[in-house]
């Protein structure tokens, strides 16, 4: 692959993690809110499917959207021609473990929800 037709594709793909972020940590952020300040109105089933459904689906969310950008970003590190490979970066940047942050992705979204849903219930 050409150089600067990967850089333009990792750019993409790592401005696509740093995108969800923002919604992810207000999302979670808000659920911490409502069930901080909620008081009686968290008793209501529906407002406590309300929260459980957003922290599920918007953490499946994340998650996917993550480790779609890790994998993208894994893999453009094996198309690095031999001039980026060889420079520093290129050499840190093959050094990254990828695989521990799919699995770090997944462990701490799954803790942020575990967390969330035992206050909902």
């Amino acid at each position: 692959m050409r150089s600067d037709l990967l850089t333009a594709v990792m750019g993409n793909r790592s401005r696509d993690w740093h995108v969800v972020i923002l919604p992810f940590t207000l999302a979670h952020s808000a659920i911490l809110i409502i069930l901080g300040f909620g008081g009686a109105g968290l008793a209501d089933s529906g407002v406590q499917l309300a929260l459980a459904a957003m922290s599920v689906l918007g953490s499946l969310w994340i998650v996917i959207a993550f480790d779609g950008a890790i994998a993208d970003l894994a893999a453009g590190m094996k198309d690095m021609d031999e001039e980026m490979a060889s420079s520093h970066i290129g050499r840190n940047f093959a050094k990254a473990p990828f695989a521990a942050f799919r699995i770090l992705n997944v462990a701490i979204v799954a803790l942020i929800v575990i967390a969330e849903l035992m206050a909902i219930y």
